[in-house]
């Protein structure tokens, strides 16, 4: 007996994008939850000089959680080089003593 896997996309106007994917039960997984947007973290990129860029949060275009629904995420900070996956060390402290925040990703 063979396995035949379907996947579903549905476009709902509006912009809502709602795929279904291997049929199974949602797995559970700990839910999204919206932050607001990040502080400027200030400094600079180490490989390339260049000042953090915002990424507003928004849904992923490339990963999808277990039933294959696109990951939503939070804004975060990032190098406005493309390719570079250098992010702010957020886990350092700021000049006014404070910890940066988490991604939240």
């Amino acid at each position: 007996m063979s396995t035949i896997t379907i996947t579903i996309s549905i476009d709902v106007p509006g912009g809502a994008n709602v795929r279904v994917g291997n049929g199974g039960p949602a797995a559970a997984s700990k839910p999204f939850t919206p932050r607001p947007d990040p502080e400027y973290p200030g400094g600079t990129c180490p490989a390339h000089g260049l000042e953090w860029k915002l990424i507003k949060a928004g849904v992923s275009k490339t990963k999808v959680d277990e039933n294959g629904n696109p990951k939503r995420f939070n804004a975060f900070w990032t190098c406005p080089e493309r390719g570079c996956d250098e992010k702010p060390d957020y886990n350092a402290e700021r000049s006014d003593g404070n910890a940066l925040d988490d991604l939240g990703f």
